[in-house]
């Protein structure tokens, strides 16, 4: 796979991720009363949207998503469902997001210094993107700490 298909993936890898783990949060704290769900939406809706065009951008370079590993899918499920149900505060759930958005930064941030000369500028801009996003965000959900 060459490193403009590398760089889609990972960014259509932590994008699904990061939705479904949101989504799975965002079910947990349905019924509470947390100040922070609608920041949690409005990054699932951001993320959905770093999906969206990271799957129109590997159709254009006829690349096939990889399957997301479905046991890392249900492990970090069920450490979120034990890590809410112990705690559903703002700042737990914050913890926990920040957690998952630090893990893509460092993941997203390693692949564009290993292939910035070698990709093509628009997947290198989507990367970027996502990277200020997740920068953003964190910075964002700090105030709930």
């Amino acid at each position: 796979m060459d490193e403009t298909n590398e760089l889609l993936e990972v960014v259509y890898q932590d994008s699904f991720m990061a939705s479904k783990n949101l989504e799975i949060l965002l079910e947990q704290i349905k019924y509470k009363d947390n100040k922070i769900k609608s920041d949690v939406e409005n990054i699932l809706k951001e993320y959905e949207k770093y999906l969206k065009e990271a799957k129109k951008s590997m159709k254009n370079h006829k690349v096939k998503p990889k399957k997301v590993n479905t046991f890392a899918l249900m492990g970090a499920k069920m450490k979120m469902k034990k890590d809410v149900k112990n705690d559903n505060s703002d700042s737990k759930i914050s913890d926990i997001i920040i957690q998952g958005l630090v893990m893509g930064i460092i993941d997203i941030n390693k692949r564009i210094d290993n292939y910035k000369g070698e990709v093509e500028r628009n997947v290198l801009d989507l990367c970027n993107r996502l990277l200020t996003f997740q920068q953003e965000s964190v910075d964002k959900l700090k105030s709930y700490l």
